[in-house]
């Protein structure tokens, strides 16, 4: 957990919506021939205009993400890749992070101080295990089309050049999401996103802090 998320930018999401066109008119290249080839999990290239995902996210796949400004004045909508590499040769990212522990494990101790963002979303799934059949649910604040989670992100090299990726921080699951899984991302209130991002004292508040939540089938 979490495994998958989604980014749909109907125009109802009004917020996503802004989000993603932000990104898409600062990072898409103006001519398709500029478009470099995406390589995917499974070893293919997509080449595709649109430099995120929308839809369905899944881990390796590009998204946005809210990070701050140079001069730290406000923070602005990037494209950004989700999950780090695995030491070695090992396959598949690391996509997650323990919000209890990220903080004296080396992969994320600097980026929990330096690297925060927030990964804007339309809720983040879970599956029902407990009956007879497997059924998905999408889990957002009550009342919201938006969910923010509360991300840390490095950079680096694959080879090909430098790039940037991000992991969501997990908490022990509360709530509604308690009876689907043992673990939740921290989710940001709207009101916190710019203090997560910005402000280095909140960072453990906003790590515990409860954000009601609303379970849909999906």
């Amino acid at each position: 957990m979490c495994g998958r998320y989604s980014v749909f930018d109907e125009e109802s999401i009004l917020e996503m919506r802004r989000i993603v066109q932000e990104v898409e008119k600062n990072f898409t290249p103006a001519e398709p021939d500029a478009v470099q080839g995406v390589f995917t999990p499974e070893g293919g290239v997509s080449f595709d205009l649109s430099p995120i995902k929308k839809g369905e996210i899944a881990p390796s796949d590009s998204a946005p993400v809210l990070m701050p400004l140079p001069d730290l004045s406000g923070y602005r909508a990037v494209p950004m890749r989700w999950g780090f590499p695995k030491y070695g040769n090992e396959k598949g990212v690391i996509f997650n992070a323990r919000s209890e522990t990220a903080g004296s494990l080396a992969p994320f101790r600097r980026s929990l101080r330096e690297r925060r963002i927030a990964v804007p979303s339309t809720g983040f799934y879970e599956w029902d295990k407990l009956g007879g059949t497997r059924r998905r649910f999408l889990f957002r604040p009550a009342g919201e089309t938006m969910t923010y989670m509360a991300g840390i992100f490095n950079l680096f090299s694959d080879g090909f050049g430098e790039y940037a990726a991000f992991v969501i921080l997990t908490r022990p699951a509360s709530g509604v999401i308690a009876r689907y899984h043992h673990r939740m991302p921290v989710v940001l209130g709207k009101e916190d996103v710019a203090a997560w991002i910005l402000d280095d004292r909140a960072t453990d508040r906003l790590m515990q802090k409860e954000v009601p939540l609303t379970a849909v089938e999906a």
